[in-house]
């Protein structure tokens, strides 16, 4: 490389003040320069000849340096970020109208958590996501020895679901969900990824996620599908898999029923039949749930007085924040809530990175499933499942998952204009 090649770099990048610009902007300048050193080459000039003409015909580096920090430099979301602190704080609602604000234990572990999710989204927005794109197999392995892990050396069992239990920290299958969504993006983006590696790899996982719950497994099936969708991979094989994957479920559910423990049963019949007898006499059953949804009108009860709602900062946040709050609140409430999924849609829209757009599109489908399958359940649409409602329900897992779906947007936003521009030619010409 020339003394004087070095020089213009050197100036160029003396301009640019992020870090991560600078390396992409000098690959990029270099890029344009062999570009235009070829050219003069190819008139027969010497060389240094043409390595001095072709940097002189870059223009002048620090005006070049000025376009490019302001072309490349790294962005905040500040659209995401209000949406994540918004639904954050709407999560001390339901606390607040329980009672347990005055409680220390709730209050005080609910804003650790809160926190916790907040670094955790904004290191993660820090992190260069792109380095990860070649690490599936680390992912896949991470993942699969974590659910290995609890497998084994779960201490509890909470709603049938084996759960490793430390102090007040509970870990449980769905914190594999964030490895496997790396994992996949990294082996879907390439072209040397076959179809039978993965049918060989999904089922492995997919047994691993079974071990612990429905939902679980639910989300990470919807999840890995919506990838390889926008994957690569042919996409009439693709359809073929997945077809074929959705009769194998049925004919496992199908199997599966007559082994399913009686709560997982009750709550599929009460969806398909609230009216039978039995489930009349229900003391928690979807008819008192639609009784006090409907009951709750515009402005809410603002009282638990006469009304016990189980689980109501946790799988029925939804109906407890309704009832409390009213029509109106939750409205805005779920309103908010679906920004946040309209926001990651917008911003993949705009993506040409094939990378960038599988983590996007699993980390949307992670997201509108939980956001779905729990307001769902809450106004009739599905049965009733363990299934949280993001940055709403009460527990750590449920936000760290969340603010590492939120960090990984936030850090694809951030690096989404080190990309080759045209602002170079115009210089050129």
């Amino acid at each position: 490389m020339s003394e004087q090649r070095n020089s213009f770099l050197e100036q160029v990048q003396s301009q640019i003040k992020s870090k991560e610009a600078r390396a992409f902007v000098s690959a990029e300048l270099h890029h344009h320069l062999n570009e235009v050193k070829s050219y003069w080459l190819q008139k027969g000039i010497s060389e240094d000849q043409a390595e001095e003409k072709a940097v002189t015909q870059m223009g002048n580096p620090v005006s070049i340096g000025q376009s490019l920090n302001r072309i490349h430099r790294p962005k905040v979301d500040w659209t995401t970020l209000i949406l994540f602190v918004a639904a954050l704080l709407l999560g001390f609602l339901p606390l607040l109208s329980q009672g347990y604000m005055n409680d220390n234990h709730f209050s005080m572990y609910k804003a650790i958590f809160v926190v916790l999710g907040g670094v955790l989204a904004l290191g993660m927005m820090l992190i260069d996501y792109r380095k990860m794109a070649n690490k599936g197999w680390m992912f896949y392995l991470l993942g699969t020895a974590l659910l290995l892990f609890l497998t084994r050396h779960f201490n509890t069992v909470v709603d049938g679901q084996a759960v490793f239990k430390l102090g007040p920290l509970k870990m449980e299958g769905l914190m594999a969900i964030p490895f496997f969504l790396m994992a996949w993006a990294g082996f879907f983006q390439s072209d040397r990824f076959k179809m039978w590696k993965f049918i060989l790899l999904f089922i492995l996982s997919a047994y691993s996620f079974l071990q612990f719950s429905l939902t679980t497994l639910f989300i990470y099936v919807a999840m890995t599908f919506t990838m390889i969708w926008w994957s690569k991979l042919n996409k009439k094989k693709i359809a073929i898999v997945l077809g074929t994957g959705f009769a194998l479920v049925a004919a496992w559910g199908i199997i599966g029923w007559m082994t399913v423990a009686y709560y997982q049963k009750y709550r599929v019949l009460s969806f398909l039949n609230p009216y039978n007898a039995e489930y009349l006499t229900s003391k928690f059953g979807l008819l008192e749930i639609h009784h006090l949804f409907v009951g709750a009108g515009w402005f809410g009860k603002h009282s638990f007085a006469d009304q016990f709602i189980p689980e109501a900062h946790t799988n029925f946040v939804f109906l407890s924040f309704t009832y409390y709050y009213g029509w109106l609140f939750a409205a805005i409430l779920i309103v908010v809530l679906c920004l946040v999924a309209l926001r990651i849609m917008f911003i993949a829209r705009n993506l040409n990175d094939t990378y960038s757009k599988l983590l996007l599109a699993g980390v949307v489908m992670v997201y509108t499933v939980q956001l779905v399958g729990n307001v769902g359940m809450i106004v009739g649409f599905f049965p009733m499942t363990n299934m949280s409602l993001p940055f709403i329900s009460y527990g750590l897992m449920p936000i760290l998952l969340n603010a590492f779906l939120i960090g990984i947007v936030l850090s694809i936003y951030r690096r989404k204009d080190l990309m080759v521009t045209n602002t170079l030619h115009g210089n050129q010409q």
